[in-house]
This record gives C-alpha cells, structure tokens and sequence, in this order.
C-alpha cells in the first residue's frame, strides 16, 4: 500500500486510498487520489458556480497540479455549445467522454490507462424531477475481467449528502455468477454552501479466513473564500460519477460554491492539516493556488 494518508499539492485533493479500477481493488493496491472537480448545475451543462465577482461567466478549460516532487500533469475540459463532452488527463491516465438527452447528461464512459491495464466503464444515467438518481455502469478490463458498477446519491435540502458506490465482479468463466467486491461511500455535511465535512468510507465483503475492517477518511473544510470554486461551474451528475469512479479525481469539493482555505484530513490516529494560498484573475477566478509546505500548486485556465 502507498501512503496511507497525505495531502496532495494541489487545491481541491484529498485522499483516496484506492481507485475504483478493479483490478487495483483486487490486487491490494490501494493508490492515493488526485485531482478534485466540482458540481455544476444539475444534470446539465451549467455553471452551478454563476458568474464571478464582476458577473463574468466562465468555463473551466485546463486545471495544470503541481506536486511537490515537480510532477505535473494537466487536466483539459471540452465543451461543444457550451456542455462539457470530455475531460482527459495528460498521461492519458484517464479519459471521461460525456453524453447528452437534451440538457441532461444520459451516458458517460470512463477510460483509465494503467500501462499494463485499459479498463474501459459505460455508464447509463437516470434522474428524477431533474435530480440525478442512479448511474449503472458496466466495465471490462484489457485482461479480459468484468464488472457492474452502480452509483448513487442522495439530497438533504438540495445539497448531495450522500453518494454509493457498489461494485460488483463477474465471474469470467460464468457472466451469470456475480460477486461483491466493495463499496465506496461519501458522507457530506455543510454550513451554508459550502462543505464541512466529508467522510469517505470503504467497506469490504467478509473473505474468510479474512476479514477487512472499513477503511475511513474524514476531511474537514474552513475558512472558505467568497470567490468562485472553478470546480462547482462542472455539471453535477459528471462529478457524483466522477467523485468515487475514477483513478485521478475526488470531485466532492466541488460541491461548494466557494473555495476552502484551510483542510484537516484524518485516517485511524494519523491527521494531517494544510493551509493555500490563491491567486485570482480580474473576474475573481481562482488562476492559482499554493499549498503550504512546499506541496504543490494547481493553475487553472478558463473560456468566457
């Protein structure tokens, strides 16, 4: 297992002790999250963050982390007529293509790029009163695996309180017999409109002789700007996918208006803390953060 708890360099990070990817799961190889997205407005392609501090409205075109070895990689957003079609990292890690029934996002597929590893996830989604309900998604990995994977969410005063993530494998010898791998689960609570606190919780299926207890992470956010979070100008139902699925992105900070200025992360008895410092453009957008220590930055780029 890598580090069981660090604060990455860049603003909207927190950690994840493991994709999603299958294969990772089933392997023990429970790797650190990167980048955080944001909620836009609904299940569309709005700017759930509005404009900026002089009314302008933008969209988020790159996001470039800095971490505190001198790695960087970039993230780049795609829009056609104003909705986000794609995100793709620059490793090519990771790549989301999005889909639209009018303005509501019905289909999103995820590609993750392990070297050794594709695994390819189609996600079909379905909403309620406009509100998103349920993705189910099905995945196959280049090694000839399968899996179903299902996520949903719950709302307390139209905020997203709760998010599930259930994975199912596929036995490859018979698609009929299925088996429960884990399940992810995102807590969330908020003051005002912006997160308080988030508790992310893994949860295993009893293997005897062996028996993993849950795993849990607890983050708790202040000391929040009044400026525009860049990752709440994202559609909402593209980050509940992309906030438990996925190798580079834990978008449930995006679900606040404004952007935080202090984080304490905690794991068992280990707890970590970190302050950023940001830079903002004339409109009052975030152009860049800095983390403290020395563990990184993260820039952003934007269209009008």
């Amino acid at each position: 297992m890598k580090k069981v708890l660090h604060i990455f360099s860049f603003l909207f990070s927190l950690v994840v002790l493991f994709s999603c990817e299958p294969s990772r799961a089933e392997n023990g190889d429970f790797l650190n999250g990167v980048d955080g997205t944001g909620s836009g407005s609904g299940s569309g392609s709005g700017t759930g963050g509005g404009g900026g501090t002089s009314g302008v409205v933008k969209q988020l075109k790159s996001v470039t982390a800095k971490d505190d070895t001198g790695e960087t990689i970039t993230y780049n957003y795609t829009y056609t007529s104003g909705k986000l079609i794609s995100v793709k990292a620059s490793d090519n890690s990771v790549k989301y293509d999005l889909s639209y029934d009018g303005s509501s996002i019905n289909k999103i597929t995820i590609v993750q790029n392990e070297g050794t590893t594709v695994t390819t996830t189609n996600f079909t989604l379905t909403y309620s009163n406009g509100k998103f309900v349920e993705a189910k998604g099905t995945g196959t990995e280049s090694t000839g695996s399968s899996f179903k994977n299902t996520i949903t969410a719950t709302y307390t005063d139209n905020k997203i309180s709760k998010i599930l993530s259930k994975m199912v494998g596929i036995d490859s010898a018979d698609p009929n017999v299925s088996y429960d791998m884990f399940t992810l689960q995102s807590d969330i609570t908020y003051v005002g409109n912006n997160i308080a606190s988030w508790k992310f919780s893994t949860a295993f299926p009893p293997m005897p002789p062996i028996t993993m207890p849950p795993i849990i992470i607890t983050s708790a956010f202040s000391d929040y700007d009044s400026k525009v979070n860049p990752f709440n100008t994202l559609p909402e139902a593209y980050n509940i996918v992309s906030s438990l699925y996925g190798l580079e992105s834990t978008a449930v900070t995006g679900f606040s208006a404004n952007n935080y200025k202090k984080i304490t992360v905690s794991s068992g008895t280990d707890t970590q803390s970190a302050t950023y410092t940001y830079t903002y453009d004339a409109d009052g957008y975030p152009v860049k953060a800095v983390a403290s220590g020395n563990l990184g930055t993260l820039s952003f780029e934007y269209i009008k």
